[in-house]
């Protein structure tokens, strides 16, 4: 009988106590720190809708409309500084640790940062006499729009070195801090009889604080990351987060553009609803990216991120249909009042078609971890086919709406064909763990 622990006897296979115990290991380690983000992004969440109503009820629909205007132009700018947050994360999660005096404090990720805010500062101040006209306001407000830009995507470049080194504590407390800012300034500067430039200075206030915070803490960290800007990775990274912002927001474009005003309006207030079912994989990918980015040599350990995401993300939305089904005309009662009943009848077919881009969504963490080209070729086509195709079905609002849902499908199913073969390609030497 050989003796317990002898070398050339084989270890037995692990029992299923022990397999079930590992699980158990690997849903508590991620559980609680998936908990905690889901938890404070939640408050932001919150906290950005009070800074909506406290906005527009302190303003009052005229200069509320002028605000949104504005605010408008920052979220063009936001989705540019996401594509940077996730391509900094992307070559911080695969650079390695070297010793901090040796770390670049000048590298291709900060040259980016200003590159492309200092061209939508420029872009803005150009064409900011247009603005004022265009939209019946001083010269002051666009330009405080313009000086916004570059600290937004400064603030993008640290929260994208935070989360390529899994501090997405940081991350979420960094925006969240600035979006409870946000809204605790907003009543005071309404309270104090400021408009719509005080608002606007308060993102300005809000993000420059954040960014001068964020940055300072990333100063310590010892990461050497590309020199070289606009890289062939960050290159890709950038264009897969624009590609799929764009597929996700043109639709409302598109439909304003070729359908009737009274159905414009309620596919616009059903789209806001619908697509809350997207904050659930965009905080997921928080967290999973730069561990995607760890584990692109675990084969197992990036099949089984991406099923828990895309089973979490399509349990989410199934929820959100549920309760459009069940409650959808007392929601859209509370939160845009009467006039609304073209939105209540979208709301349950526009949620089941929303589904599909949101598990797309979660497997784009994925396709973006290894800077996939076939997955942004799959996302150029599919914009050209959402956009030709909105040419023949609208202005048949509904014809829209699943013809967005079958383009949503097929790029589900091409994406987790593409992160499939990527897989197959993956080796995990046999002794190595499992990444964390």
């Amino acid at each position: 009988m050989a003796l317990l622990g002898d070398p050339l006897v084989p270890p037995e296979p692990a029992t299923e106590p022990a397999r079930v115990k590992g699980r158990n290991d690997l849903f508590a380690r991620h559980g609680r720190a998936l908990f905690e983000i889901a938890v404070v992004s939640a408050l932001g969440i919150l906290a950005s809708a009070g800074f909506q109503v406290v906005t527009t009820r302190g303003l009052g629909p005229e200069a509320f409309g002028l605000l949104a205007s504005f605010l408008a132009i920052m979220n063009v700018a936001a989705i540019g500084s996401a594509a940077l947050r996730n391509s900094v994360a992307v070559n911080v999660a695969a650079a390695p640790t070297v010793p901090a005096p040796r770390a670049r404090r000048f590298d291709g990720s900060l040259i980016e940062a200003l590159s492309l805010g200092g061209a939508c500062t420029v872009g803005i101040l150009i064409a900011s006499p247009w603005i004022a006209s265009s939209v019946h306001s001083g010269i002051l407000a666009p330009i405080i729009a313009a000086v916004v830009m570059v600290p937004y995507f400064l603030f993008a470049r640290a929260v994208g070195f935070l989360q390529g080194r899994r501090n997405t504590r940081s991350v979420v407390w960094w925006t969240t801090g600035s979006q409870l800012a946000q809204f605790a300034l907003a009543a005071v500067v309404l309270w104090m009889g400021f408009g719509v430039l005080g608002i606007l200075a308060i993102h300005l206030v809000t993000i420059g604080g954040a960014t001068l915070g964020s940055m300072r803490q990333t100063r310590k960290m010892a990461v050497s990351v590309a020199s070289k800007p606009f890289s062939s990775t960050s290159s890709v990274v950038l264009a897969l987060t624009i590609a799929f912002a764009w597929v996700t927001n043109v639709d409302v474009i598109l439909v304003r553009s070729g359908a009737p005003e009274l159905s414009v309006g309620a596919y616009a207030a059903a789209a806001l609803l619908v697509k809350t079912t997207l904050i659930l994989p965009a905080t997921l990918s928080l967290y999973l990216l730069p561990r995607f980015v760890g584990s692109r040599k675990n084969a197992s350990l990036s099949k089984l991120g991406v099923n828990l995401a895309l089973a979490v993300t399509a349990l989410g939305g199934l929820v959100i249909l549920a309760v459009f089904v069940v409650a959808g005309r007392l929601v859209v009662t509370i939160l845009f009042g009467e006039g609304y009943e073209g939105t209540v009848a979208l709301l349950p077919w526009m949620a089941l078609t929303w589904i599909p881009w949101a598990m797309t969504q979660a497997i784009l963490v994925r396709i973006t971890a290894f800077a996939s080209k076939p997955g942004l070729a799959v996302l150029l086509v599919a914009a050209a086919t959402q956009w030709i195709g909105a040419t023949m079905v609208l202005p048949d609002v509904r014809a829209m709406i699943t013809l967005n849902g079958v383009i949503g499908v097929a790029t589900l199913f091409l994406l987790y064909a593409i992160h499939l073969r990527a897989a197959r390609s993956d080796v995990v030497p046999a002794t190595s763990p499992a990444a964390d």
